[in-house]
C-alpha cells in the first residue's frame, strides 16, 4: 500500500503545474476567419479566400474534364490548365490563383482601419459575437506593427470565447495557399 501511495504522488507531483512561458496550444477542428493586423487597422482576408476557393472549384472541374481525354487530347488540356489564371480584388485585398497556388495580398486600406477601432469598441465585439454564433475561430496573420491592433482582437476574442490562433509575417508579402490540403491552425 505504501508503494503504491508512493507511486502516486510521484506521478501526481510529475503532473502538477509547470511555470510554462509561452500560450498552450492546442489544435482545432473548426472552421475559421482569418484577419491580417497591421498598425494601419485589420484586413478580412476572408472573403478573398472564399471566392479563391470557388474559382478553385471550376480549376478541379476543368482538371476532371482534362483526365476524361483520351491520351493526345489531355496533353493539350493540361498544358491549357498551366495557363489558368483568376486574379480579383475583394476590398482591399487581391486573390491570385493558378494552377500551381492561391494567393492573398493586402493591396488597398484595411477593412476597419486602427482609427474605427479605437472609436468604436463595438465593432470588434460584433465580429465576434458572430463567429461566436457560427461556431468558428479566428486567426491573425500579424504584421510587427500590428500588436495593438492584434490585442484587441484577443480582448474581443476572449470575452465571447472565441478560439484564436496568430503567425508572426512579414509586411507586403502574400498569403499562399498551396494545393488543396488547407491549412493546420494552433488556438491559445
Amino acid at each position: 500500500v505504501l508503494v503504491l501511495v508512493s507511486s502516486l504522488a510521484g506521478v501526481f507531483a510529475a503532473t502538477s503545474a509547470v511555470n510554462i512561458q509561452a500560450p498552450m496550444r492546442t489544435q482545432t477542428k473548426k472552421q475559421f476567419r482569418i484577419l491580417q493586423a497591421t498598425n494601419e487597422g485589420i484586413w478580412d482576408l476572408q472573403p478573398a479566400i472564399d471566392r479563391m476557393a470557388l474559382l478553385d472549384r471550376e480549376r478541379v472541374e476543368k482538371v476532371r474534364e482534362c483526365e476524361n481525354l483520351l491520351p493526345p487530347e489531355s496533353t493539350i488540356c493540361d498544358q491549357g490548365l498551366n495557363n489558368w489564371q483568376k486574379e480579383e480584388q475583394i476590398n482591399g485585398v487581391k486573390m491570385t490563383i493558378n494552377h500551381e497556388k492561391g494567393q492573398v495580398i493586402k493591396v488597398g486600406d484595411p477593412t476597419y482601419s486602427s482609427e474605427d477601432i479605437q472609436n468604436n469598441d463595438d465593432l470588434l465585439d460584433e465580429i465576434m459575437k458572430q463567429l461566436q454564433s457560427e461556431d468558428k475561430a479566428i486567426f491573425v496573420v500579424l504584421e510587427s506593427s500590428g500588436f495593438p491592433m492584434y490585442r484587441a482582437i484577443k480582448r474581443a476574442a476572449r470575452k465571447h470565447k472565441v478560439p484564436l490562433g496568430w503567425e508572426p509575417w512579414y509586411g507586403g508579402d502574400p498569403i499562399n495557399f498551396w494545393g488543396n490540403s488547407g491549412r493546420a491552425m494552433s488556438i491559445q
